[in-house]
């Protein structure tokens, strides 16, 4: 009977050199990390370049869906009927416009759900009470659910937990409603204003030059141009609201409204 050895050199003979993670020519294999992804194209939570946030001008989203559950209770004295309101901050990959980046970590059967009609179906989100309350002022889409979408999508994709990720975008909704840009547009709700004093108090808000950071998108409402959205660029990770000024980001976009635009009123019930 031959020594129990000689059957292991025979072993490795007939197998042939070891790939990677055995021994080659003597050395140690060197194994590559490759980051690997989930399925079904998901994406990796903190791999990302910097945030989109976007806020809404509530009256002229409401022109499109006035079946929304924020919209058919929408109020003169309710923030969002003279303030930008919380729509939501996107984690952004460079080169990525189509904002595709999303969805991380959350199984195929709940992306399935992510569809306004079924948003309530999805998790809601683990916030605190606080910051509960502070989203049912700056972001009525909470109404039907867009919490819970704006998490799915794109707040798992953050790095942060809920509260610290929602609590941040309240933090910037209330930053740009308490300066100057803020006062302007409560100020001139349902009145047709001009873009260069937009900018004007953008850039007392955020400093010279801030106002070329700014994206405004318009649309048309009973044959005017009307105020839809606004938009800036912000780095991750984020800094306190209180340094919005020196985190907005250069952008080639500057939307698509012109040199006068209407905000628009709530409707009249």
């Amino acid at each position: 009977m031959k020594n129990p050895s000689f059957w292991l050199v025979v072993a490795v003979l007939l197998a042939g050199p070891m790939s990677a993670g055995g021994w080659d020519n003597g050395a140690p294999a060197i194994e590559q990390q490759v980051p690997v992804r989930p399925p079904s194209g998901g994406h990796v939570a903190g791999q990302f370049d910097s945030y989109t946030f976007t806020m809404s001008w509530e009256p002229t989203f409401c022109e499109g869906k006035p079946s929304a559950s924020e919209c058919t209770t929408q109020r003169s004295d309710r923030f969002d009927a003279s303030h930008l309101a919380l729509h939501g901050l996107w984690p952004d990959q460079n080169g990525d416009s189509s904002h595709s980046y999303g969805y991380c970590g959350v199984a195929s059967s709940e992306q399935s759900l992510d569809r306004a009609p079924t948003w309530c179906q999805l998790r809601e989100p683990a916030y605190s009470d606080a910051t509960h309350a502070d989203l049912l002022t700056v972001m009525p889409g909470v109404n039907s659910c867009l919490d819970h979408h704006e998490w799915t999508k794109h707040g798992t994709c953050s790095g942060l937990a809920a509260d610290q990720y929602f609590a941040a975008a309240v933090a910037l909704v209330q930053q740009f409603a308490s300066g100057s840009l803020g006062g302007y547009l409560a100020q001139h709700a349902g009145q047709t204003v001009d873009m260069a004093s937009i900018t004007d108090a953008f850039e007392k808000d955020f400093g010279a030059g801030s106002a070329s950071k700014l994206v405004m998108n318009c649309t048309s409402v009973r044959g005017s141009s009307a105020l839809l959205e606004v938009r800036v660029h912000l780095p991750n990770p984020l800094r306190p609201a209180s340094e919005l000024g020196s985190m907005l980001l250069a952008t080639g976009d500057h939307g698509n409204c012109p040199s006068s635009f209407l905000l628009d009123p709530i409707p009249q019930r």
